[in-house]
């Protein structure tokens, strides 16, 4: 029985010894480095953000400060003295007029009327002082005469027998010229109109699915569309159109030009209308990463990177507005090398990558063909 236990303990000890020498022998592989990740990072700011409406339109003449001249008599049209865009005062020449044959022929009627009618009161005066016409006479006779004068009058009062001039109704600008050099208008007759001094205003166009959200008095950035070097101009919103153009599709909205605004009339412009201001989080759009139906961005904490679940917010330009149980104004929000960041990966701040990757797969370049 020893004897057994005795060769129980030497198999025992042989196997520790061989068990020992093999695992001594194999060497242990060595931990893998945890993996570092570069990424650039912005500040979380909590600031005022807008949502804006984009638009086009042109600048055109305030239908409120717009004023016509007009033909006062029948004419032909001898000479345009202007242009549109031509600056004006208060009494210049905007047209000259001739009278028609007709026109003419009326004034010097009327003149005749009045001189037979004038002479036929004088006679009968004279005969109802000699106790030869009666009251009734007399009063007939002055009535005629009297209506004579008023006849002439109002044709001398419109032009009829003047110098014909058509002048600028107030101090502007000439809006628009109907009026050609020889033709024939008659009494009524648009022929320039002239806005009074600085009344331009931006007509817009919007899409109908914007016009909803579109209401007057919001605030308006005008640019110019063909002048990029012109300062922009801020206005608000005057009118909102609930007619839809039947060729452009487009709902017709105004804004007016506040004094010295740098637009021409008849310039193509550009317009960003806010219509709806928050103070929120606000984060640069490329920090947001897309996760199933759900938006994520990443911060950085103690050299790691904690993911977050995001609702996203307001977008004005390459900035959005964020929200989150846990986010905080200053935290510094990765927005260049999020796409390979996992929670709690380590993360170096620095400049990006030497070997040039992006923030986002879809900037990189595809390979040619």
């Amino acid at each position: 029985m020893k004897k057994f236990i005795l060769l129980l303990l030497l198999a025992a000890l042989v196997f520790g010894v061989w068990f020992w020498w093999r695992h001594r022998a194999t060497p242990q592989p060595a931990p893998e480095p945890a993996t570092t990740a570069t990424v650039e990072v912005t500040p979380l700011a909590l600031r005022e953000i807008a949502q804006t409406v984009a638009s086009f339109g042109l600048v055109t003449a305030a239908p409120s400060s717009e004023r016509m001249a007009v033909a006062t008599f029948d004419g032909v049209v001898r000479r345009v003295a202007v242009a549109p865009g031509t600056r004006v005062a208060a009494g210049d020449v905007l047209v000259e007029l001739a009278l028609t044959p007709d026109a003419q022929l009326a004034l010097d009627s009327a003149r005749s009327a009045a001189d037979l009618a004038e002479k036929n009161r004088a006679d009968t005066q004279q005969r109802y002082d000699l106790q030869l016409a009666t009251r009734t006479e007399l009063l007939t006779t002055q009535q005629a005469a009297q209506d004579a004068k008023l006849k002439v009058a109002s044709l001398l009062a419109r032009g009829a027998g003047g110098d014909g001039r058509v002048l600028a109704p107030v101090d502007g600008f000439v809006s628009k010229v109907d009026a050609t050099t020889g033709a024939w208008v008659a009494a009524g007759t648009p022929l320039a109109a002239v806005t009074a001094g600085d009344g331009l205003e931006a007509q817009l166009g919007l899409e109908a699915t914007d016009a909803t959200r579109v209401a007057a008095g919001q605030k308006v950035t005008l640019t110019s569309a063909t002048r990029p070097h012109t300062a922009a101009t801020t206005t608000t919103v005057r009118t909102v159109g609930r007619v839809v153009d039947a060729v452009s599709g487009a709902i017709d909205a105004r804004a007016p030009l506040p004094p010295g605004a740098p637009f021409l009339l008849g310039e193509h412009v550009r317009a960003l209308i806010e219509v709806h201001r928050e103070k929120a989080l606000v984060a640069p759009r490329r920090a947001l990463l897309p996760d199933g139906d759900r938006e994520i961005l990443f911060t950085v904490k103690d050299g790691k990177a904690v993911r977050h679940e995001v609702h996203a917010g307001v977008t004005a330009g390459d900035v959005v507005a964020v929200s989150g149980p846990d986010l905080q104004a200053g935290e510094p929000v990765v927005t260049l090398g999020n796409y390979e960041l996992e929670d709690g990966m380590a993360v170096h701040v620095g400049p990006p990558a030497a070997d040039g990757q992006t923030d986002n797969p879809s900037d990189a370049k595809a390979p040619q063909p």
